[in-house]
């Protein structure tokens, strides 16, 4: 595995990461606000994890946390409620 440093200062402003997080905190909410188990609750789980989704992966709400979109999920992977993740680095789960 290759590591890349990244640096990240909130001293200086960067709209595109803004934008992004805000975009991922709507999403967190909306799937927090919907019902379990349902077809609208898959597409928001895959909206927020994109292609990092694994097949049959699952994540029950709520959920919170920063950067999630750099949460990778492998096949089957289950993830109970309350969910916290600080993932700015990423967080693969196999």
């Amino acid at each position: 595995m290759i590591c890349e440093e990244e640096i990240v200062d909130l001293r200086i402003p960067d709209s595109k990461n803004y934008e992004e997080g805000k975009r991922l905190a709507q999403l967190a909410f909306k799937l927090n606000h919907t019902m379990p188990m349902t077809d609208e609750y898959q597409q928001i789980l895959k909206e927020l994890f994109g292609d990092n989704l694994g097949e049959g992966a699952y994540v029950a709400a709520p959920i919170q946390g920063a950067c999630l979109d750099r949460i990778k999920m492998g096949k089957n992977v289950m993830i109970n409620s309350n969910l916290l993740a600080m993932a700015r680095g990423g967080i693969t789960i196999g």
